[in-house]
């Protein structure tokens, strides 16, 4: 049996942190189904590439999940919601504030006809303030947070972060809440609302910056501080091939162990003084533009130096640390063939994950989901 065999999940959620929140649910036992919209459905169907008109993206978030199609502006499709609220423990959804009260289907109404129900909501500023009804994506809430501040180069503009941070750890943290609710749901019966903001996540995603600001009153910017790249034993260098290696060698052990590599001892003590700083950069950069990064993987293996290759995706998909996690599964689709997609991060020594169904077509569910229910045709 499954973890969470026999929880029932309401997927009204879309691209992804949602998806990828009950897709966790999922992997793991839930019965997670998407409530769609008739002929669109989740957007996420339409990014390319695609594998035989799937999205990959839609693969990639959705394995596991059931569809079901429901116009929610419709009283039959209300209706139809609310008689599966009935039958289930979990509502998830990221619409704006507002929506889905003014349709009808919002917590308010779910509670009514189901009291144990838990309703998790992902909004981009949660459900109050200035900014509640703010149309946003993952770049703005981190701008806002103050994470784009402190990325990049410290001359140059803030960057990007390559990964959808808000996005991610909202999906993490909306499923910890979920399970939180269920265990407060057996316990007394009673269900609760939960809204995850992603603005809020991003927040808390930089303890830190709030140390040091809460502490001295210094804001962290790029380059200001050992996160930011104003660290030599916290940074990236340029090797002789134009790669690039990370140094992560915070505790004096590892950046001894690294110095001892280099044959330069005389840096060992001056990385505890923070005017030398510079000086240690331009020393590391000199000692690392010496070799490729081949060479140098070969060099620092075994040697305990926190110094790690700095690899695209497709190296990072190759590497044997990923095979070895099984972090790379190979699905085996009768009418799709044979795709890759990610793997389960969480290993689970009694109930863990498991993929048993692909992504589903759009409604291909319907029969089964709603055939039955009381008063729906």
């Amino acid at each position: 049996m499954l973890a969470l065999e026999g929880i029932r999940v309401l997927d009204m959620s879309r691209l992804l942190p949602g998806p990828y929140c009950t897709m966790l649910l999922a992997d793991f036992g839930a019965e997670v189904i998407k409530i769609e919209e008739p002929g669109k459905g989740d957007y996420s169907r339409s990014f390319p590439p695609f594998l035989k008109n799937f999205g990959y993206w839609h693969l990639q978030l959705n394995r596991n999940k059931k569809s079901v199609t429901l116009d929610l502006k419709s009283e039959g499709g209300k209706q139809a919601f609310l008689e599966l609220v009935k039958t289930a423990e979990v509502v998830v959804e990221s619409y704006r504030p507002g929506v889905l009260q003014k349709l009808g289907v919002d917590y308010a109404a779910a509670s009514k006809v189901n009291p144990k129900i838990i309703y998790c909501s992902l909004t981009g500023y949660g459900s109050k303030g200035p900014l509640a009804k703010q149309a946003d994506h993952d770049i703005g809430y981190v701008s806002l947070a103050g994470i784009t501040a402190m990325s990049g180069e410290a001359e140059g503009k803030p960057a990007i972060p390559g990964v959808l941070m808000a996005d991610m750890n909202a999906a993490l943290a909306a499923g910890m809440s979920i399970m939180i609710a269920l265990r407060h749901a057996q316990a007394t019966g009673e269900g609760q609302e939960i809204d995850i903001s992603l603005y809020n996540v991003a927040m808390t995603l930089m303890p830190g910056a709030a140390s040091l600001y809460f502490g001295s009153g210094v804001v962290a910017q790029r380059g200001n501080n050992w996160l930011t790249g104003a660290n030599a034993n916290y940074n990236i260098y340029e090797t002789k091939d134009h790669r690039y290696l990370s140094v992560g060698c915070l505790e004096k052990k590892f950046w001894r162990n690294l110095c001892s590599v280099l044959e330069r001892e005389d840096m060992v003590d001056l990385v505890d003084d923070n005017t030398k700083h510079p000086y240690l950069m331009q020393q590391l950069q000199q000692e690392f533009a010496k070799r490729t990064l081949e060479e140098w993987s070969q060099l620092l293996a075994g040697q305990d130096t926190c110094v790690t290759p700095v690899l695209d995706f497709a190296e990072a998909v190759a590497a044997e640390q990923t095979k070895a996690n099984e972090m790379v599964l190979t699905v085996k689709d009768e009418e799709l063939g044979e795709y890759r997609q990610l793997g389960f991060a969480m290993k689970l020594s009694k109930t863990p994950a498991s993929l048993r169904k692909r992504a589903p077509r759009l409604g291909e569910d319907n029969e089964e989901i709603l055939n039955g229910l009381p008063g729906v045709k």
